[in-house]
């Protein structure tokens, strides 16, 4: 833990991590409560085809809305190795 501290880099791309994972769940909650107040405000009209195709649409929105946080996620990791990789060759942060 203390390396992290020590690395405002490391520390900055993990909590870039952490908020774009809490980005993709807060998405899917939202999803998932639409389609409960759906149901539950339209129960006797809202039929199991159209909770499927309902949740069908929600789907295809967490796709769109998730793909930039994926991105996020993903190019973080890559910076990470990166800077794990030259701590190790003797780069960054080591003593002469």
């Amino acid at each position: 833990m203390k390396d992290i501290i020590k690395q405002p880099k490391t520390a900055f791309l993990l909590l870039a991590i952490v908020v774009a994972i809490g980005i993709i769940v807060a998405v899917c909650w939202h999803s998932l409560e639409e389609i409960h107040y759906l149901k539950s405000f339209f129960p006797g009209s809202f039929s199991v085809e159209e909770a499927f195709y309902a949740s069908g649409i929600e789907l295809i929105k967490i796709i769109i809305i998730s793909l930039p946080p994926v991105l996020v996620i993903f190019i973080c990791l890559r910076l990470l190795s990166l800077f794990r990789s030259e701590n190790i060759k003797g780069g960054y942060g080591t003593k002469p």
